[in-house]
């Protein structure tokens, strides 16, 4: 008779390969839908690849563009800064120039005022002076300035 234990060994290791046979077929199977997506894709995936290389190359084509004309245009932003420098330092002595204008124009516009207006015995109507002649004092000249005034002249007929 033949002891249990080999026997015991052989369904053992049958119910093993039972098993192991339909879990080894999927795996080969998976593999192989693998290596087909994988053919099927790397070629998608090397033009892909390669529109993504041109479009970089175009990216640093309009880079190096932008920093040509950016060198011809830093002139133009160093004198504006400059610029800028020089308002923000000139209005310190233009505050100063203010504040002296401010306290001497008045004083300088006086004086203007009275070198222009020397005769002080003329009288003065509406701040406007009256020059005295033989003028004025005639019909006429009465109803220009009733006229001007905003009253009616009186009509001697």
């Amino acid at each position: 008779m033949t002891s249990p234990a080999p026997l015991l060994a052989v369904v053992l290791l049958a119910l093993l390969v039972g098993a192991a046979i339909p879990v080894l077929y999927q795996v080969y199977q998976i593999l192989k839908r693998t290596r087909a997506l994988l053919d099927t894709a790397g070629p998608l995936l090397e033009r892909a690849l390669d529109q993504v290389g041109q479009a970089a190359d175009r990216l640093n084509g309009i880079g190096s563009t932008l920093e040509a004309q950016a060198q011809t245009i830093r002139p133009l932003f160093e004198a504006a800064s400059k610029l800028g420098h020089w308002i923000d330092r000139s209005g310190e002595w233009l505050g100063t120039a203010m504040t002296v204008g401010g306290a001497v124009g008045p004083a300088v516009i006086a004086g203007v005022r009275a070198f222009f207006s020397r005769n002080d015995d003329r009288p003065e109507t509406d701040g406007h002076p009256v020059h005295r002649s033989n003028k004025g004092n005639g019909p006429d000249d009465q109803q220009t300035r009733l006229t001007q005034s905003g009253q009616e002249a009186p009509h001697d007929h």
